[in-house]
């Protein structure tokens, strides 16, 4: 008798074993398709986190890990400060990996008319990584991040739609229709003049220390000044964003403001737009012209 318990007791412990094993693969969900320098004990604490609680307990053995999240609308430049600011890396060592890196599993323009080469590709979410961490193994793990969550596979006008999309509305029900008259202005040849882009290269571009001369950015990107879209990405847009650049509302609109009824108006000719914004009042930076 008590040797058919002890039996019954081993093939539980194993169907259990097995179990778990199954399930710790299933949960697996971080593919990584770019390759860090740190070992697989370090790499394990440096994956995205998408709402696992991580110990940040300091031992004489086991490096101090930090959680840091990237939200929605971040630009290259706040991306980088925040970085600096929990002590994972330098903001000068994040441009300099930045600008050097070339990932393997999609592309990224090489494009000197870019302030930030990878402005847009650095995909808001939560992340842990270890403290002095290394700049190009943190580049890698948003980079990862990005190509999971979108396969890598955005136009480049896609993704810089998505990023105008993501800074001129915060109501993600609106986004499809913005997109759309995005695309709209940009087929009959309308400039854009959308103020998110005058104020990326006001706010996070002119004057940046890492950047050198900045003067001829505001032709390339303040789309009160170029023809079309901007040279490239404002901020790394989140999956809401990113749909809608993909699935733009099929409309006639070309103008929209968000009003101080805190509500957005979208209208077809400039008059409509015009008697619409003295009807309601704008909202700053929340208008087309």
């Amino acid at each position: 008798m008590k040797q058919k318990i002890a039996i019954i007791i081993s093939a539980s412990i194993l169907i259990l074993s097995f179990a778990l094993t199954g399930c710790g693969s299933e949960q697996q969900t971080f593919s990584e398709t770019e390759s860090t320098t740190q070992t697989a004990s370090q790499q394990s604490s440096s994956r995205t986190s998408y709402g696992t609680n991580t110990s940040s307990q300091v031992t004489n053995s086991v490096p101090e890990i930090i959680t840091v999240t990237i939200p929605e609308g971040f630009t290259w430049d706040l991306i980088a400060k925040r970085l600096e600011a929990n002590e994972i890396c330098s903001a000068e060592e994040f441009y300099q990996a930045c600008q050097n890196y070339s990932p393997k599993s999609f592309n990224v323009p090489i494009d000197e008319n870019r302030p930030f080469k990878m402005e847009g590709y650095l995909y808001p979410a939560t992340y842990t990584f270890q403290k002095n961490f290394n700049a190009e193994d943190v580049l890698i793990e948003m980079l990862n991040a990005y190509r999971n969550n979108t396969g890598g596979n955005l136009t480049d006008t896609e993704l810089i739609v998505a990023s105008i999309v993501q800074m001129e509305t915060r109501s993600p029900e609106h986004m499809s229709m913005i997109a759309g008259i995005i695309y709209n202005r940009l087929e009959q040849g309308m400039q854009l003049q959308m103020d998110s882009t005058r104020e990326y290269i006001n706010d996070y571009v002119t004057g940046n220390p890492l950047l050198g001369d900045t003067s001829k950015y505001a032709e390339l990107y303040n789309t009160y000044k170029c023809a079309a879209l901007p040279a490239g990405p404002i901020c790394s847009p989140g999956a809401d964003a990113i749909y809608a650049a993909k699935n733009p509302t099929q409309t006639d609109y070309l103008y929209f403001f968000f009003g101080n009824d805190n509500e957005n108006h979208y209208s077809t000719t400039y008059e409509e737009h015009q008697a619409a914004m003295a009807q309601f009042g704008v909202q700053y930076g929340e208008s087309t012209e």
